[in-house]
């Protein structure tokens, strides 16, 4: 009996010792199974690392020949280089159909000033019809970023420019004739050339004297009279608060117009014009959820000087108020109101000021104008535009003096009073297309009360690039 629990214990070591023997052959395999996937692991590791480098080196080259969006709209940075360049411009045609006084002899484009008067030959010359391109444009932006903010530059040109005459008339001469004959062929001249950082401005750009935004869109490029149109080079400094607007301060290039009239000729402007100081403008613009308002004040100095004899000075100055305004999301309205005395060529297409040979002294225009526009849009794709521009002059030494010396009347005597109207509209039937219409009259009365009239049709297609 007692054999039984002996052999039942040494059964139980037996199967304990058999146990253990495949838990160690278990244990073995499992170590080499383990053994075996840690050196696939490795040599992943390793395949995988070589294909991350690869990658990486796939990436860095196509990184340096991939192009990089740049800081400005439409703009791509150079490679290796903090710079964003932009390039655009317009490439543009236009069609001009003359109903009423052929202004086509001193402008391609409409300048109501020198309009013939009724009853002239220039006056019956009607139905002048003519095509050009010179209003297609180039420009370049470039921007970079710098301790004192954002540095923007720009360069822009138009080929509004002929290069036999340096004019803008379309006939009036043979050299305007023969550009036309073959190829017309214009030059490129100089629109816009600034360097821009922070508060600082330094080139040529429009004159701090001008609200660009308050201009109304028509198609014809010279626009409605009786407001600022000037391009020129500057040093400019604008202060901007967050509630109280933006004050500038500009010196401008300085250019003495001063009309002479000599026997037997028109009055033109003296070649002894002189400047001794840049015109100074003072400007506040303030910006509102329902449009936006700005002032703005001029004074410059009309002086000639001839080395001998001659050596007469005025200082003139401007004033001009602009703003627009919003009722709702599809209509603007806006206004331009100038005037001053002497105040000149910031009033465009005025004289501004007269020599008087008898006592060695200059007479100074005294002027003012209004200029109001209206745009609806009808669509994203449509949109009508209406402009209407005047300016007047008062009496004073000035008129007494052009009224004396005999250029108060004439082709191109002074003016009473000019005006014009633009009814128009643009419509965009794809992306970057411009298709605009307008037509345009305007009438102008001299000193002694000539009368002159003039109206055109005008057809325009544009492609905008970038």
């Amino acid at each position: 009996m007692q054999l039984k629990p002996i052999a039942l214990a040494l059964i139980a070591f037996g199967a304990a010792g058999f146990a253990q023997a495949n838990d160690n052959s278990r244990i073995a395999q499992l170590e080499a199974q383990l053994k075996a996937m840690q050196a696939q692991i490795e040599e992943l590791k390793k395949v995988q690392k070589e294909e991350i480098t690869q990658l990486q080196d796939q990436v860095t080259a196509q990184g340096k020949e991939a192009v990089v969006i740049g800081d400005l709209p439409n703009s791509y940075r150079l490679a290796n280089s903090d710079v964003s360049i932009r390039l655009y411009g317009i490439a543009e045609a236009n069609l001009v159909h003359e109903t009423r006084g052929s202004n086509a002899d001193s402008d391609y484009s409409t300048f109501m000033p020198y309009a013939p008067l009724n009853g002239s030959n220039e006056a019956n010359r009607r139905g002048q019809t003519y095509m050009h391109a010179r209003t297609s444009r180039l420009g370049v932006e470039a921007a970079m970023p710098t301790a004192y903010g954002q540095l923007t530059a720009k360069i822009e040109g138009d080929f509004n420019n002929d290069p036999r005459t340096g004019n803008s008339a379309v006939y009036g001469s043979l050299s305007n004739i023969y550009t036309q004959q073959a190829t017309n062929s214009y030059d490129f001249r100089l629109r816009h050339a600034y360097v821009q950082v922070g508060s600082w401005l330094v080139g040529q750009t429009w004159s701090s004297f001008m609200d660009v935004d308050a201009t109304p869109e028509v198609v014809d490029f010279n626009g409605p009279i009786g407001s600022t149109f000037i391009r020129q080079p500057q040093v400019r400094y604008t202060y901007v608060t967050p509630n109280y607007g933006n004050f500038t301060a500009a010196i401008e290039n300085s250019v003495s117009y001063v009309l002479e009239k000599k026997a037997g000729e028109d009055p033109a402007a003296t070649k002894n014009g002189f400047s001794r100081t840049p015109d100074l403008i003072l400007r506040w613009d303030k910006p509102f959820t329902w449009g936006t308002l700005s002032l703005r004040g001029v004074t410059h100095e009309h002086r000639i000087d001839n080395g001998d004899s001659i050596d007469a000075s005025r200082r003139g100055y401007g004033l001009a108020a602009s703003g627009t305004y919003k009722p709702t999301g599809d209509d603007t309205l806006s206004f331009i109101a100038t005037g001053g005395e002497g105040i000149g060529r910031y009033f465009n297409y005025i004289e501004g000021a007269a020599y008087n040979a008898t006592n060695n002294s200059i007479a100074m225009e005294r002027a003012a104008g209004l200029v109001l526009g209206y745009q609806h849009k009808f669509s994203d794709t449509l949109r009508m535009n209406l402009a209407y521009g005047m300016q007047r002059n008062f009496n004073n030494a000035y008129t007494d003096l052009a009224l004396t010396q005999g250029f108060g009347g004439g082709r191109f005597g002074v003016n009473r009073r000019v005006s014009q109207m633009h009814v128009g509209g643009i419509w965009n039937p794809i992306k970057f297309v411009d298709i605009g219409a307008e037509w345009i009259y305007g009438q102008r009365e001299t000193l002694i009360g000539e009368k002159g009239e003039m109206s055109r049709l005008n057809l325009m297609a544009r492609y905008n690039f970038n």
